[in-house]
């Protein structure tokens, strides 16, 4: 059976649990689609540039975010609301094209000894019922895997041990042995829409590039100051594709007569100097037809503007004017109207 693996950097350690699945497991050909420091959105991002390139598709999907998620729910970078309509429209993806679907919720480390903390206890709650509302298999669950959530089960605030990793993948690899079903409700209308760089239109400085990286494959833009790329967004600006590098710094996010600042450049970059990541937008912007990213050429123009919360984000490596963007695409959130509500209703009776 083919599984593909989407999750975080629990993920992807050599001793951690998705590298010890495929040793234990071998009767199963196992993918592994992990990257750190993102959660269920870029998942989602995930299936919908698999689906628009028609890429071979798996089996069934073991889906890792709910510990990513409430990573970026505690930065206050996502909703609850956000990660619900994420967890949907994966299940409507899966639904489509009748992928099993898996969700495997981690948890954060407990600020006490023992218990789980009250933000993974959230987490697992909402993917729970989002799992049993459209009859998908039965999550994954932290606490039930390991009897319980203990400090001692981590190596840090986020990462679960090598021997927690290894009950996590027998637990993974005994679920597998049974049926793992699609979701119900292919017909939903979907909330997201992923535009790839392609799709984006150049204007002043920049340049169209290919990245080709372990973890991420497809098309950017590099932009200089005084560059732009606009895209028919048709929806609320909900994250940027970026690729932080030693050049990144800030840039502009225009909206109508809406603008906002948000910097590229990130501290995670010292485990990859080429960090591929998804960077939420906090600032509720508007809906419109047209949006630009932009890397404004004057300095105290730029930094006049609200800033946009980006985690993890560090100060510019290179002077103002030698800064970089490279951009992947955008997600765009186009929340379901009251009729698609009211079908996918009827749908799921």
């Amino acid at each position: 059976m083919h599984v593909m693996i989407l999750g975080g950097s629990n993920s992807g350690p050599k001793n951690g649990w998705a590298a010890t699945l495929a040793q234990i497991a071998p009767e199963h050909r196992i993918e592994n689609k992990f990257l750190g420091a993102v959660g269920s959105l870029f998942g989602l991002l995930r299936l919908l540039k698999m689906r628009q390139e028609g890429t071979g598709k798996p089996d069934v999907i073991v889906f890792e975010y709910a510990l990513n998620d409430s990573l970026w729910l505690l930065g206050g970078n996502i909703t609850l609301k956000l990660v619900e309509d994420t967890l949907h429209d994966v299940m409507t993806l899966c639904a489509r094209e009748r992928i099993g679907l898996l969700f495997l919720c981690l948890c954060l480390r407990p600020p006490e000894p023992e218990g789980e903390a009250e933000l993974s206890l959230l987490m697992d709650e909402l993917y729970r019922d989002a799992a049993q509302s459209r009859g998908a298999a039965e999550c994954l669950l932290h606490a039930e895997i390991l009897g319980g959530v203990a400090q001692s089960q981590f190596v840090d605030s986020a990462h679960i041990g090598p021997e927690p990793a290894m009950e996590v993948a027998r637990a993974v690899a005994a679920r597998l042995r049974g049926p793992i079903p699609a979701p119900r409700g292919g017909g939903r209308a979907l909330s997201f829409a992923y535009l790839d760089a392609a799709q984006g239109r150049i204007v002043g400085e920049g340049a169209r590039v290919a990245v080709n990286s372990s973890v991420f494959e497809g098309p950017f833009v590099e932009l200089r100051r005084g560059g732009g790329c606009v895209f028919n967004a048709g929806g609320r600006l909900a994250a940027l594709l970026l690729r932080s590098t030693e050049k990144s710094g800030s840039y502009a996010i225009r909206t109508g007569d809406r603008l906002i600042r948000k910097n590229a450049q990130s501290l995670a970059r010292e485990n990859a100097p080429n960090l591929v990541a998804l960077h939420y937008v906090t600032t509720e912007l508007p809906a419109v037809s047209d949006l630009s990213i932009e890397m404004t050429p004057e300095e105290p123009e730029l930094m006049a503007q609200p800033y946009d919360l980006t985690l993890m984000d560090g100060p510019p490596h290179v002077p103002f004017e030698d800064q970089t963007l490279e951009l992947g695409g955008i997600m765009v959130y186009r929340p379901r109207s009251w009729l698609d509500k009211a079908i996918a209703r009827l749908i799921a009776r």
